[in-house]
């Protein structure tokens, strides 16, 4: 299988995508480069629903799907989300040209859904208004001609995002995936089929040998029991399956929702953030106004009187200390009232303890002493001056004035500041406002019950088929009791499901040694922290179906998976499926995003040197400029790359758009 082009209309961040992506025999990697944002993963996703289809349920998810710029400027009504996906594939060794087209329209709040795929001049169409019988049988059709070339449930691991393979090395996940390979991917389903269909007519013929008619009913119930129990174990081992991918799927989803910061929380965090940010900005914008005003009538306390007392200072403060000065002095003077009160108390005294002549002159005591005093005097410079005068003076130059104008034009310049960011603000909150996606927590309790449901259908499926054993010991019980008389037909019955039995262990046998080995040969060239150092792979079973995968040093010690780091699980897991790529029954393309994921500088380069120019015979990358540079990186595959694309986010008119380049360099100029 090739995919030659993928074209999408009003998906996403696309409002119109038509993408060659036919590759040259010599060249089979398509690089399509593009920043955070840009649509990688909405490429990604693209061909992924072109080829299997969108889950639309309702017309809020139809609106989270079409194109927001479409939307904004002419509206949803009449339009359609289409994808179609161009690709060929091999039918009885003949190529096979497909055009498979998926469209999806919002009418009366129902999504009605097209789909059309030609091929050699068929055309075969469903969809919405379809009969039932007519939508059944076309659909049938087109699902077997996808999984044809690549199923459904094998898509995961040849079109994937790199920063999620690691998820995949999990012991119970892995087994799982060589399992479904080796099964059914490496072409085994067919003898495992026909091993068990032997058995069941075998079975049949025994019964039907047998003499006695309650051993006949015992025996055929017996076969009939375990029949049932391996349908209900292979519908178990399935449910297991879908439970694990489901749990692989919706990890990081429910990890994040357990912590309570889905992405809508996160989004609606920052919507918060920004928020706060705009109206702190409103508020400082309306202090700030307020504060000026103030600052206006004021004017003279807060910035003239600070600067006039702070320039005539001294001179007032020379001024007080006079003023005190005379203060003081004065306040050591009696006043005449004082000196009467006084003389008078002294004479008094006199005139009761000592004999004294004549009368005493009270008068002209008193004025002696005014005279006295007056004569001591201090003399005051600045009897002009008031006590009110004096204290307007002492305030001037000792009140803790505040200048706030400073302050004010400190907070205009962090206004100005935050104006500038004001419009890419509320730009940036009006994106989010419209990223909602109105996601609820159901999956938390899903995953929960999902997890619950894997360690049941586990332990169910332990204990059935140990059941299976024992009716197996029960029903070769009755071998002694068949009569055996010559029957050339019966005798090659019974040799047939052992023959089939014997076929599909010697193919599994054969193709799991290819396996060990190539896998060794890619980890010693790929694995860089073991590079070298591998001593073997071991795909080991303890039956049939029961597969585990394990690696080893050159020491003889096991490394185990769980304790590699993230870079090194995603390149083990890349190992693998380039492993059962190449040994597989089937040749899709395989197409990566975030293609180096969490490697280290030299795991990258071993990627980009040894692992995808031979990968597959169309490998198309999705790349960051920080993971595949324009500088050296590109060099190194640059022999084996057919065409080179940027994706770009026009984030006014909310839509990518695609050059014919890798970050803006033209192939033949890197």
């Amino acid at each position: 299988m090739k995919i030659k082009k993928i074209f999408a209309q009003n998906y996403k961040t696309y409002k119109l995508l038509d993408l060659d992506l036919e590759v040259q025999n010599d060249r089979p990697i398509i690089l399509i480069g593009g920043g955070n944002g840009c649509g990688k993963t909405t490429l990604f996703d693209a061909i992924y629903h072109a080829l299997y289809g969108l889950k639309i349920k309702n017309a809020r998810q139809f609106e989270e799907l079409f194109n927001a710029g479409e939307r904004i400027e002419s509206g949803m009504k009449n339009k359609y989300i289409m994808l179609q996906v161009d690709f060929s594939g091999m039918v009885l060794n003949t190529e096979r040209q497909y055009r498979l087209k998926r469209a999806y329209m919002l009418t009366d709040d129902r999504v009605l859904e097209s789909v059309t795929l030609s091929m050699g001049g068929n055309t075969f169409t469903y969809g919405s208004g379809s009969t039932a019988s007519q939508r059944a049988t076309n659909e049938e059709i087109v699902n077997k001609i996808i999984a044809a070339n690549l199923p459904a449930e094998l898509s995961n691991y040849f079109l994937f995002d790199a920063m999620k393979t690691s998820e995949l090395l999990k012991e119970e996940q892995i087994n799982k995936l060589i399992e479904k390979n080796i099964n059914s991917v490496m072409g085994f389903n067919k003898y495992r089929q026909l091993w068990k269909g032997a058995e069941a007519l075998l079975a049949e013929k025994k019964a039907e040998r047998l003499e006695n008619e309650n051993q006949r009913k015992e025996y055929q119930r017996l076969t009939k029991d375990k029949q049932k129990k391996e349908e209900t174990l292979q519908r178990l081992n399935d449910e297991y399956t879908a439970a694990l991918n489901f749990a692989n799927d919706h990890k990081n989803e429910y990890e994040e929702l357990q912590k309570g910061r889905n992405a809508d929380d996160l989004t609606r965090d920052k919507m918060r953030q920004l928020e706060s940010a705009i109206n702190s900005y409103t508020k400082s914008e309306k202090d700030y106004k307020q504060e000026a005003d103030i600052l206006v009538k004021d004017l003279e306390t807060g910035v003239i009187f600070p600067k006039l007392a702070e320039t005539i200072r001294t001179e007032i403060e020379l001024i007080l200390n006079a003023k005190k000065n005379v203060s003081n002095a004065r306040d050591s003077m009696f006043t005449e009232e004082q000196i009467v009160e006084l003389t008078q108390q002294v004479v008094q005294i006199i005139e009761q303890r000592y004999s004294v002549s004549g009368n005493i002159d009270m008068e002209a005591i008193v004025e002696d002493i005014k005279a006295l005093q007056k004569g001591n005097d201090v003399t005051d410079e600045y009897s002009f001056l008031t006590a009110v005068d004096v204290d307007v003076l002492d305030k001037l130059v000792n009140s803790a004035y505040v200048n706030t104008f400073v302050s004010l034009d400190e907070k205009r310049e962090r206004l100005n500041l935050e104006q500038i960011e004001l419009p890419r603000r509320k730009q940036q909150l009006e994106d989010y406002r419209r990223a909602i996606s109105g996601h609820d927590y159901n999956i938390l309790e899903l995953y929960e019950a999902n997890n619950k449901k894997i360690e049941e259908t586990k332990a169910t499926m332990a204990q059935i088929k140990e059941e299976i054993k024992k009716l197996e010991k029960d029903i070769a019980c009755y071998d002694y009791d068949i009569p055996q008389v010559p029957d050339p037909q019966y005798d090659i019955l019974c040799k047939l499901p052992d023959f089939f039995k014997n076929i599909s262990a010697k193919l599994l046998r054969a193709k799991k040694a290819n396996i060990e080995r190539m896998m060794k040969e890619q980890l010693n060239l790929n694995l860089v922290v073991y590079a070298g150092f591998i001593g073997r792979v071991e795909l080991s079973t303890d039956d049939s179906e029961d597969i585990s995968f394990k690696i080893y040093h050159k020491n003889g010690n096991e490394i185990f998976l769980n304790q590699l780091n993230a870079g090194a699980k995603q390149t083990v897991m890349q190992v693998l499926l380039k492993v059962l790529y190449t040994l597989g029954d089937y040749e899709p393309p395989v197409m990566i995003d975030t293609v180096m994921g969490v490697l280290d500088k030299e795991s990258r380069e071993v990627i980009l040197e040894r692992y995808f120019p031979d990968l597959a015979h169309q490998t198309i990358l999705l790349s960051t400029d920080t993971e595949i540079t324009t500088e050296r990186d590109f060099a190194k595959i640059q022999a084996y790359v057919s065409k080179t694309y940027t994706l770009h986010r026009d984030k006014d008119a909310q839509c990518t758009f695609i050059t014919n380049d890798y970050f803006g360099l033209q192939t033949n100029e890197i």
